[in-house]
């Protein structure tokens, strides 16, 4: 074995730089060589060549009645359920056996001996790296999916259990002659799973068009936008505000019932509510935006500055709090016991924001 990569390697060193590299395609063949190749030396250390590997399928009847009776059978699981086997001949599992508590192969055939639960649990680090790197290593062959997802698990008792166990489907056998190199030594390891149908002529449906204008907009429309609705702001002492309490009433000078005004979360005023009830609780009823006064000015004079013009009726007044020390301003509320009341009638068709309350006074 030594010999021959050598001179594998002596051939692409002395090869002309210019000849073309022959294009090799991978097959199933080549890449579960690979795969059980790779698999052996990297799991138990062990050192052999795959002579050929072979295809069969068949029903399960078949299928079975293919194998020997001697050979050691693990079970194969995909997705905690069990769908296949592993099938080791005897020189192979002994001399996995060998490498894993002597650490080198006797130069000797295998002594007859029929396969224990102790052979299956030494077998399995080769199996898991074997089933860890075939799905990888055959993708685009014939072999691509048939062993994806598959552990190894506990020993099959017999031919007989397995067929109970196993489903009554088409399986696939894929199988493995290998060669130690030692004493003229070769093994057989097979591999059943069963046969992934794909329906003929089926391809991927169609992607359903999508009208991305729609779809944005309606993205768009689906998110989420806060309001806040503001009653009055008031300009407070900083010694006034510190001393505030539970309890304590602001004047709210010149508020009435339709001062309220529904910010966004910029700032910038949505519209105009009226401040009632509606089922027990606090309520907004939209009101159009007031209409705009026109007042005459003095020629070279400049305009005031403009205020929210507020309805006369219904003002919120009666409340105090003294000393003048610093302005600061800060949104306030009123106490639900001393607004007063407007009953909405529930029949409006205008949109309503409700806030929890004790007793608004019929308006």
């Amino acid at each position: 074995m030594a010999i021959s990569t050598q001179a594998t390697l002596l051939r692409r060193m002395i090869r002309p730089q210019g000849d073309p590299v022959a294009d090799n395609p991978l097959t199933s063949s080549r890449a579960v060589r690979l795969a059980l190749t790779k698999a052996a030396h990297e799991s138990i250390g062990l050192v052999l060549t795959v002579t050929s590997v072979a295809e069969a399928e068949g029903t399960l009847d078949e299928t079975l009645a293919a194998l020997d009776d001697d050979l050691l059978l693990v079970e194969l699981l995909r997705r905690d359920g069990l769908v296949g086997l592993a099938a080791i001949d005897q020189e192979l599992r002994t001399a996995i056996v060998e490498m894993q508590t002597i650490g080198a192969l006797i130069p000797k055939p295998a002594v007859e001996r029929r396969p224990t639960a102790t052979d299956a649990f030494l077998s399995l680090p080769l199996l898991q790296a074997f089933l860890g790197a075939f799905p990888a290593t055959v993708v685009g062959t014939s072999l691509d999916g048939w062993g994806d997802d598959v552990l190894a698990d506990a020993k099959i008792p017999d031919l007989r259990t397995a067929g109970l166990m196993l489903a009554d489907v088409r399986f696939r056998t894929v199988q493995m002659s290998v060669d130690f190199g030692v004493a003229d030594r070769q093994g057989v390891l097979q591999i059943v799973l069963p046969v992934i149908e794909i329906p003929v002529g089926q391809g991927l449906p169609k992607p359903s068009p999508v009208d991305w204008h729609s779809a944005l907009q309606d993205s768009v429309m689906e998110a989420p936008a806060g309001l806040r609705a503001l009653l009055h702001r008031v300009t407070l002492p900083l010694a006034a505000l510190r001393r505030l309490k539970v309890g304590d009433v602001l004047p709210l000078t010149g508020c009435t019932v339709s001062s309220v005004r529904l910010l966004a979360a910029d700032g910038q005023t949505v519209a105009q509510a009226k401040l009632g009830q509606m089922g027990g609780m606090r309520a907004l009823r939209l009101e159009p935006p007031p209409a705009p006064q026109l007042t005459e000015l003095d020629a070279g004079s400049p305009p005031p500055e403009s205020e929210m013009l507020l309805p006369e009726t219904e003002t919120l007044e009666g409340w105090s709090i003294a000393d003048d020390t610093k302005d600061v301003s800060d949104d306030t509320a009123l106490e639900a016991d001393q607004m007063p009341e407007e009953t909405l009638s529930p029949d409006l068709d205008i949109g309503f924001a409700t806030m929890a309350m004790d007793d608004l006074p019929d308006d």
